[in-house]
């Protein structure tokens, strides 16, 4: 096209004359900007040209003329050279996952997060099974501990020393789901805990990033193995993952608000410490979360404050019935058998190792690059972060999801690691969003690694929670042989908690059946106070017992004193045996008195 001011020189003939002569050379998407009208005053506009009258230096331009100026030049086949009207192509709206608060998207992001957790819903409600040990450990005592609280009846089983948090907490509200509806109960319970915690995820993800990410950290997540099996499983944890999120969320919700605002995160952090010891995973990581998301970034004194606040208002909450204690002194080994470095690191890899992997990738990415494109910027927050600071957010996140495998790893035992696992992954999930965007890439370019991946972790979900269901003997020929052998003034020694207690309570008592991991008093016939294993072994030795079952997952010290107190008694003999259908090490042992 002609410049507006001048006529074409030689320089500039032979390529306008070609594209002229040539008009399908030029791209239809290339367009060029229409050159301003520089010409001096009194000089008239080229024949032809779309500028308007020429203006005094200095004089602001009217609007039309600012109008077609920003109006974007067509190339036409115009050989005649004919004046032509000029022509201005209307701005076309961006199209791609626009950041905005639009209600189309707004709409879309809600749908896909009810299908993720129709999705998530189902594959947990698929797990059908008799109650674990835990859990019927976590419903005997819960149902006691609520009859104590309304009724005050004293509490007579020792399972309430089984649970490895506050007694208080959990197991009543598992007891009286029990109550309601057995089992399918207490599991709905932490069904829908589970899917709150989702929820939750989801609003976290879309405060540190956007929509986007967020929806790939649910879908990520919900998928998981330790996610589907904690979410329909009667154990504290499922509780505990859910305060978790609670003050993760409460941290990056008061981000930009007063720093002592972050003392709203503590009483759910200090609660999911009290319910499940194993929280105390989660808390260095909310402490540096906290640090990670205080705005503005360029202040490192607010970042410290936030993060000591949260800190010593955990530590402070935890004080009371000597509970900061208890959780700085539990370990991952209380109550299960050690096993060797090689199984726990294969359990790991198993059930998160592509996880992990994502969400570390997602980290190294976030950390070299804050955005892909400007669709990729964050929706709440358009303050520049640095480097540094994307540092600390990304390792904050990602540093749970190693942290406890390196404890189970450390101490041996891979007994509770599927439902430990959780808090790593959950904090995780929003990096390993980031991880599952970045692999797509921008405008949804590469969407088939994505959907790989997905799938991926989708398959490994499916088969690792229906094998973690099976894993272990069948309780259901146990209980049959216990129910031939129960009797109402029976004494029983069992390294099995929970399950004859809540199966059995028809024939039997919960304060008949004694729990072998926590240990037993006992007075001999001399007269002598017998503690813990020592009490267990004597018990046998006098026959106290009327049957006595081990498991192998006990802790194997107690397994082998109870093994040869029974051998050395004479008095019992095994009557029953059962192992592991998938193979693994579990074994239930029936001894009766003779």
């Amino acid at each position: 096209m002609m410049n507006s001011d001048s006529s074409p020189s030689p320089k500039n003939a032979a390529p306008e004359n070609a594209a002229q002569e040539h008009p399908a050379r030029e791209h239809p998407a290339r367009e060029t900007p229409a050159p301003e009208n520089t010409a001096g005053p009194g000089n008239a506009s080229a024949p032809g040209s779309t500028a308007g009258p020429a203006r005094e230096p200095g004089v602001p331009a009217p609007r039309a003329d600012r109008a077609a100026r920003a109006a974007v030049a067509v190339a036409v086949d115009n050989p005649g050279g004919i004046d032509l009207a000029p022509y201005s192509i209307p701005p076309v709206p961006a199209i791609g996952w626009d950041p905005g608060t639009s209600p189309r998207r707004r709409w879309i992001a809600r749908g896909l997060l009810g299908a993720v957790l129709a999705v998530q819903a189902a594959l947990s409600l698929r797990l059908l099974a008799a109650a674990h040990p835990d859990e019927a450990a976590a419903m005997v005592a819960g149902r006691q501990q609520l009859a104590h609280l309304t009724h005050g009846t004293p509490v007579t089983t020792d399972l309430v020393e089984r649970i490895h948090g506050s007694p208080w907490l959990y197991p009543p509200l598992a007891g009286a789901a029990a109550d309601a509806d057995g089992i399918w109960g207490a599991r709905l319970l932490s069904l829908g805990f589970a899917l709150v915690t989702t929820v939750l995820l989801y609003s976290l993800t879309r405060r540190l990033f956007n929509e986007r990410v967020a929806i790939c950290a649910i879908g990520v997540y919900a998928v998981l193995q330790s996610t589907v099996v904690v979410g329909f499983y009667a154990a504290p944890e499922s509780l505990a993952v859910l305060l978790v999120a609670l003050a993760a969320w409460a941290t990056v919700f008061t981000a930009r608000r007063h720093p002592a605002l972050v003392l709203t995160a503590a009483p759910a952090a200090a609660l999911a410490c009290a319910v499940a010891y194993s929280a105390a995973f989660a808390v260095p990581a909310l402490v540096a979360l906290a640090a990670a998301t205080s705005r503005p970034p360029g202040r490192p004194g607010r970042a410290a404050l936030r993060a000591l606040l949260l800190a010593a208002g955990t530590a402070v909450l935890l004080l009371p019935y000597g509970t900061l204690g208890k959780v700085a002194g539990w370990s991952p080994s209380q109550g299960n058998a050690p096993g060797s470095a090689g199984s726990v690191l294969f359990s790991t890899l198993q059930w998160s190792g592509l996880f992990t992997v994502l969400a570390v990738a997602g980290t190294i990415a976030y950390v070299r690059r804050e955005q892909m494109n400007e669709h990729d910027a964050p929706e709440r927050d358009t303050v520049p972060v640095t480097r540094g600071r994307r540092a600390l957010l990304g390792t904050a996140l990602t540093a749970t999801a190693l942290l406890v495998p390196a404890a189970h790893l450390w101490t041996g035992t891979s007994g509770a690691l599927f439902r430990h696992l959780g808090y790593g992954m959950l904090l995780a999930a929003p990096l390993a969003g980031v991880g599952l965007t970045r692999l797509v890439g921008a405008h949804f370019r590469h969407p088939q690694l994505g959907i790989l991946v997905w799938v991926a972790l989708l398959a490994l979900g499916l088969e690792q929670s229906a094998l973690r269901y099976q894993n272990g003997p069948d309780s259901g020929r146990l209980l049959a042989v216990l129910r031939m052998h129960a009797v109402p003034q029976g004494r029983y020694l069992t390294e099995v908690d929970g399950l004859a207690e809540y199966y059995l309570g028809a024939v039997s008592a919960p304060e008949q059946w004694v729990s072998a991991r926590t240990g037993t008093d006992y007075r001999d016939a001399a007269g002598v106070q017998h503690h813990g294993d020592d009490g267990s072994t004597a018990a046998i030795r006098d026959g106290w017992f009327t049957v006595v079952v081990l498991d192998s997952t006990a802790p194997r010290a107690t397994d082998r004193a109870l093994g040869a107190a029974l051998a050395a008694s004479g008095q019992y003999r095994l009557v029953a045996q059962f192992t592991s259908p998938t193979g693994d090490s579990s074994t239930y042992k029936v001894y009766l008195k003779h």
